[in-house]
């Protein structure tokens, strides 16, 4: 039987999702915690990875095993054996032939910035950057939406042999009192894609950079342009589209 689950998690204390030798991860968790439900290894398979501090809150998986189980004590089992920062949201029997990465047609990542005071409580959560001209950004941001070759965003040691042409469906900032919002849904993202694509917003911002930058990178689709990575902590897996 093929298990879909759609799982959250609060990345801050997990060196990122995929298992690493002498790492705490996000897999490796989901893992133990389904041997101690059924005794026996099984091989967890993601939509995607995401990296070091980063959270998710549609995260979605599967699995195979050989037991018929109710979606429901999938859930209650796996909740029981998980840490409190990860968290099995949606469980259902899918068929064979989807795949959580492969059957996917789209991603929605949000990412958030504290505008305000600093505040030590939410600094897991969003990054504190001030005195940002925002209209500049929402100017900027539009640039990104439509299908480009995405390689200046991304990080310089991704496998050669992988497409970089990706396609961006909206790509818009929320404002509220002290924080911002940004929102970018797209066929797929490459390693980094995100949080260079936010770097450069950031000194687009700051008036250090213009939106023009971003033209360049796309034509000359160079990595070394895209140099700022703003951090981890602020971006979000929001949901995986099926």
């Amino acid at each position: 039987m093929r298990y879909k689950c759609i799982i959250s998690y609060d990345g801050t204390n997990y060196m990122g999702f995929q298992i690493q030798p002498n790492c705490d991860t996000v897999e490796e968790r989901l893992e133990q915690a389904i041997k101690k439900m059924l005794d026996t290894d099984v091989k967890v398979v993601a939509s995607g990875r995401t990296d070091r501090l980063v959270h998710a809150l549609g995260q979605v998986i599967h699995f195979d095993i050989d037991k018929k189980l109710t979606p429901n004590n999938i859930k209650r089992g796996l909740n029981s054996f998980l840490p409190k920062d990860i968290h099995v949201n949606e469980v259902e029997i899918v068929d064979e032939d989807f795949h959580a990465r492969f059957s996917a047609k789209s991603k929605e990542y949000h990412y958030f910035i504290n505008t305000g005071e600093y505040n030590p409580i939410i600094r897991n959560y969003m990054p504190n950057i001030t005195n940002l001209d925002v209209s500049l950004m929402e100017d900027a941001i539009k640039l990104f939406i439509g299908t480009h070759d995405f390689k200046g965003f991304a990080s310089s040691q991704i496998d050669k042999r992988k497409d970089t042409i990706k396609t961006i469906y909206e790509a818009k900032i929320i404002k509220y009192d002290d924080k911002l919002e940004f929102i970018f849904i797209g066929s797929g993202f490459l390693k980094y894609q995100v949080r260079k694509m936010m770097g450069l917003l950031v000194e687009i911002g700051f008036k250090k950079e213009t939106k023009d930058k971003i033209i360049k990178i796309f034509e000359t689709k160079d990595p070394k342009l895209s140099h700022k990575i703003l951090g981890g902590e602020g971006l979000y897996l929001y949901k995986v589209n099926y």
